[in-house]
């Protein structure tokens, strides 16, 4: 596996001292509908990071997203998301949806690129 910058640690102590809870509250992502779920904490920036490297392979990689999202989905919000797009009745990439808004929930991203 890879190994992490020695910061990697020294941004993981610090997440350690935000509390690690927060409301549930209603998300509306699009082309999913609306999803319960909380803010970004502090200690989901590695596992976030971790969930797009490059130097692992996809299973680790989509280890690392699910963990993301059932840290940050209600209780049953990730399964019931996983049947309605078995069934169909979502998108095949509403994970990606789902993560994407949460990790920018608040946030002016994502942005356009730039026209230079």
């Amino acid at each position: 596996m890879y190994d992490p910058p020695d910061s990697f640690d020294d941004m993981l102590g610090d997440a350690d001292l935000a509390p690690q809870t927060g409301p549930f509250v209603p998300l509306e992502v699009p082309g999913v509908g609306v999803v319960r779920a909380r803010r970004p904490m502090p200690n989901a920036v590695p596992v976030l990071a971790m969930s797009v490297n490059a130097k692992i392979d996809v299973v680790d990689k989509q280890g690392y997203l699910t963990l993301f999202l059932q840290n940050h989905l209600e209780s049953g919000e990730h399964e019931r998301i996983l049947v309605t797009m078995m069934g169909g009745e979502l998108p095949a990439d509403s994970m990606g949806r789902v993560a994407r808004a949460i990790a920018t929930w608040g946030t002016a991203r994502p942005t356009l690129p730039s026209s230079r």
